[in-house]
């Protein structure tokens, strides 16, 4: 249950106003995982990737563990583009470039390096 405080002035007190503000970037920040999962899906990756598992490819958590500090989004977005073969195995990623918007490639590769 959320309480209001009121100050003087009729207004919302200013620390009610911090828990609003970080409960919406909180919401935000659970939307912006959901779309980039949603995005995944749309452009065919969930049919070779998990999120906790691998599957033909390596789980998503696993390439964001690879990654985790890295400047890596320009990279990532090439190599699901274009496919590429020896990072994880001997099993090919096929090229993926029309199967997505440039957004959504960012989105998708913010995500996976979000978990």
């Amino acid at each position: 249950m959320v309480t209001q405080s009121f100050n003087s002035f009729g207004r919302i007190a200013k620390p009610t106003m911090t828990c609003l503000l970080a409960a919406t970037l909180g919401f935000s920040a659970q939307m912006a995982m959901a779309d980039g999962a949603a995005i995944a899906d749309k452009g065919g990756c969930l049919a070779c990737h998990n999120v906790d598992s691998r599957k033909v490819g390596p789980a998503f958590k696993d390439i964001s563990a690879k990654y985790k500090d890295q400047d890596v989004q320009a990279t990532l977005i090439e190599k699901i583009k274009v496919g590429g073969r020896g990072t994880w195995g001997v099993l090919p990623m096929p090229p993926n470039a029309g199967k997505l918007s440039d957004e959504e490639f960012k989105e998708v590769v913010q995500w996976i390096t979000s978990l």
